[in-house]
């Protein structure tokens, strides 16, 4: 990680890189070639560039211990990817479609247009993306604990000591028999805290539809 840390600028950049190109590559063989079922693949795809990008962030704070701007950009790229990285994704999806529908010579798609969700209907699309990040949470902590097992540590909890344990620390044994395993679920949880947060927010505070303004 040490490595990682002394070209953190550049390992950034590489991250948003090879997460766009992996992404256009994606929608074109979505679309190329129909294989429509490979939709999960973009949705991990996503939820591991945000865990790579904000381990690199936790870990330089704790290197330095100081909340510098590098820690300041990578809460922006974390923040835009839950507030309107979907829609925007939404909007290449349509692209990719009418481009390739163009290259294959095939009439142009009719696109649902889900950008345009609001109220209810948005909230209602936000719980079900957070629904789905929670089973694959879930389900790779399952696989973490059959892998390697509750560490001893986990019998000795303390709540008024677990976040200063959980995350001041460079290396934890919390939850698992396995240091990697423990950086990523930390890095994780706060990740899907953050979706949490920003899902459930509209439902407190539906989207709101925008009418397009009338002449006078």
């Amino acid at each position: 990680m040490d490595f990682v840390l002394d070209n953190k600028w550049a390992f950034l950049i590489l991250a948003e890189v090879i997460f766009w190109v992996s992404t256009l590559s994606f929608l074109i063989v979505r679309y190329w070639f129909n294989l429509k079922r490979l939709s999960l693949i973009f949705f991990i795809l996503f939820l591991v560039n945000d865990l790579w990008i904000a381990t690199m962030g936790y870990f330089d704070y704790l290197r330095t211990g100081e909340f510098s701007a590098y820690q300041i950009i990578i809460l922006i790229v974390i923040a835009y990817a839950f507030l309107y990285g979907k829609s925007d994704f939404r909007k290449l999806d349509g692209f990719i479609q009418r481009k390739v529908a163009k290259w294959r010579g095939l009439s142009e798609p009719e696109l649902v247009h889900q950008g345009s969700l609001h109220g209810m209907e948005h909230a209602k699309q936000e719980r079900k993306n957070m629904y789905a990040h929670f089973v694959v949470f879930f389900t790779v902590q399952l696989l973490f604990f059959f892998m390697f097992g509750f560490s001893d540590e986990v019998r000795n909890i303390k709540m008024d000591t677990f976040f200063s344990e959980w995350y001041q620390q460079a290396e934890t044994s919390l939850f698992y028999r396995n240091d990697t395993a423990n950086n990523i679920t930390r890095i994780w949880a706060l990740i899907l805290m953050i979706d949490i947060v920003i899902s459930l927010s509209y439902t407190l505070f539906p989207k709101k539809e925008k009418f397009p303004s009338r002449a006078a």
